[in-house]
């Protein structure tokens, strides 16, 4: 049933040099490039991809034209113990993604790349970057085709022919930029390269091949979305906390869902945990032709420190359980039945706390009552005060109530229009039941406001 996936995601970028050039005139500082170049015709969402993923090894990455990735490994290698091994892992990534291509690294970026387009070998030192480049027919450089035919007609087959002659002649006839171009994968001048960005937030569409209803068809393109930004947040080293949920039906407007995590995450289960749950009540007008996950802007990925120390008393919890709880309980119920409650500086009962539904991992700001009788009251409050019928002993409730404590007087809100004179008690039926009554000092009249557990 799944007939297409593609990425669209917005790609800023900014542009910047990422090649420093030593004091000395003529040298460049110690580099280390590797290029990659790709066979076929390549997306430009895979490329761009294959970048984001790239950023775990280096976060020096650029792009070059629509087949060329560019990675300055030179500050990487200690970490991960030498060229081979980032090597090897760029290999096994390219080719679990199914594509095919020619891996070469060089001290420059331009060499690095003309090498790779010819499948040539790995050059490790400035020394021997001129012997390599020499042999390289001059279809390599991608220079335009007018530059190529003149070359031609000069006799010129290699770059090593180009580097025999004159300078000045060949800039005069030629061109100067061409030249620079020589200079810069010899690595006698600098070649400034702007630096790819990781995306600032995450699209992921599945087409299929025909319109549909069936929920684990829904199910299984969510899990490869799922794994698909998982993937790019570990790349980027970010998290996302909300995203939209768009059906896309063949007559009619697409059908939108939002999803809010109780925290940041990045980890494919736990997307993929929630998003099967809220899918389940989706109710959908039509059937679906394709699907597609939205994210918000991302997060940074906050780093696990906690596994350099010890835990002790004074640790503090892990909250991924109880998130994942939360977020399997709002899945199956529905994001407003399942919130938090905040403390709110307020002598009224009725408004001493709020329904928190975001932050609810984060511990709110402590609030100390304002009256010393607070931590005498019912946690079970009555959403509205149940008037009771006045009786000889002062009221009734299911029966004669008996009085067991001192009254608490609230008079507060005159500011808001919701002003209340109030007296509260703590009340015994004779069934033993504990009540919290109060007597409206305005009107007289009695009320059930709470039940003690």
């Amino acid at each position: 049933m799944i007939r297409q996936l593609h990425a669209q995601a917005p790609i800023p970028r900014r542009q910047g040099p990422i090649v420093e050039v030593d004091p000395k005139p003529g040298r460049l500082r110690k580099q280390l490039w590797l290029a990659v170049f790709l066979l076929g015709q390549v997306k430009q969402g895979n490329l761009e991809s294959l970048a984001a993923w790239s950023d775990r090894i280096t976060p020096l990455v650029s792009l070059d034209a629509n087949d060329g990735l560019l990675l300055e490994v030179q500050g990487s290698l200690k970490l991960f113990g030498g060229f081979n091994p980032i090597k090897q892992l760029l290999t096994a990534e390219l080719e679990a993604r199914g594509m095919e291509f020619h891996l070469c690294a060089a001290p420059t970026a331009l060499g690095a790349l003309w090498l790779a387009r010819q499948a040539g070998g790995d050059v490790l030192s400035f020394d021997h970057i001129a012997a390599s480049l020499n042999p390289l027919p001059l279809a390599a450089t991608r220079w335009p085709d007018p530059v190529l035919a003149l070359l031609r007609d000069m006799g010129v087959r290699s770059i090593g022919d180009c580097l025999r002659l004159p300078r000045d002649g060949f800039a005069r006839r030629v061109g100067r930029h061409y030249l620079e171009d020589l200079d810069s994968a010899l690595g006698k001048r600098a070649d400034p390269r702007a630096v790819f960005e990781v995306p600032r937030s995450l699209s992921r569409k599945i087409e299929f091949s025909a319109l549909t209803e069936d929920l684990a068809v829904f199910a299984k393109a969510a899990e490869e979305m799922a794994e698909y930004m998982s993937a790019c947040l570990r790349g980027c080293q970010s998290q996302l906390q909300s995203l939209a949920i768009v059906f896309h039906h063949l007559n009619a407007p697409p059908t939108r869902d939002a999803l809010h995590l109780v925290e940041p995450v990045h980890e494919k289960h736990r997307l993929l945990e929630p998003l099967l749950a809220r899918l389940e009540r989706i109710a959908l007008p039509a059937p679906v032709i394709a699907i597609e996950l939205q994210t918000d802007a991302l997060v940074a990925l906050q780093a696990e420190t906690e596994q350099l120390f010890e835990r002790g008393l004074g640790s503090v919890y892990d909250p991924g359980p109880q998130a994942e709880l939360i977020e399997r309980l709002r899945g199956r119920l529905g994001e407003g039945l399942v919130y938090g409650l905040e403390l709110v500086a307020e002598h009224r009962p009725e408004f001493v706390w709020n329904k928190l539904t975001d932050r609810l991992l984060r511990d709110a700001p402590y609030t100390r009552p304002l009256s010393p009788w607070a931590h005498d009251r019912p946690l079970w409050l009555l959403s509205i005060p149940v008037p009771l019928p006045a009786g000889t002993a002062r009221f009734r409730y299911q029966g004669p109530v008996r009085v067991q404590s001192e009254p608490e007087r609230i008079e507060s809100g005159w500011w808001d229009g919701q002003e209340v004179r109030r007296d509260y008690y703590a009340a015994t039926t004779s069934q033993g039941e504990r009540l919290w009554v109060y007597r409206d000092c305005l009107t007289n009249d009695w009320y059930l406001h709470g039940i003690f557990g």
